[in-house]
């Protein structure tokens, strides 16, 4: 990462939470057209927001995420992350726990971003398939009240 500080991490996973990470990494790489690491999607998703994205979610859906995807196991895997990334994922684990009420690990974090990232990416190929495309509006639907050559009048 270019002179960037880095932070490793060592951890011992599920086979589950393993499955979650290649499928995520998956995603990731053909949605940017490149091979990707672990590492390259933390850093892209471990930012300032990443806490407020996960706790979008209801409560109940992240515990049973926890429970369905357990992070400890037998798979032991490495990252290395940029210091940015490490301190986005401390504080996340840390409003993951107060928003869920109970102790996390960093591993725990991790599980739930990448969660947070396949149902983002979920969603997105859903509203793909049924014409929904977030850049623009579908056919016929007016962009914020006007219509292209049309003059803008503002009714109040």
């Amino acid at each position: 990462m270019g002179g960037q500080a880095m932070r490793g991490y060592t951890l011992d996973v599920s086979e589950y939470l393993f499955r979650l990470t290649t499928e995520s990494l998956r995603i990731h790489s053909n949605q940017t057209r490149r091979y990707q690491s672990l590492g390259n999607l933390v850093n892209a998703r471990a930012t300032a927001g990443a806490a407020g994205a996960i706790e979008q979610h209801d409560v109940e859906t992240l515990r049973k995420h926890l429970e369905k995807v357990p992070t400890k196991g037998p798979i032991r895997i490495h990252l290395s992350i940029t210091k940015t990334s490490a301190e986005s994922l401390t504080e996340a684990k840390r409003r993951l726990e107060k928003h869920l009420g109970s102790a996390l690990t960093v591993g725990d974090a991790i599980s739930m971003l990448l969660f947070d990232y396949v149902v983002e990416q979920g969603t997105a190929k859903l509203l793909s398939k049924i014409g929904i495309d977030e850049q623009k509006p579908p056919k016929g639907a007016r962009g914020r009240g006007r219509d292209e050559g049309e003059k803008v009048v503002r009714i109040r």
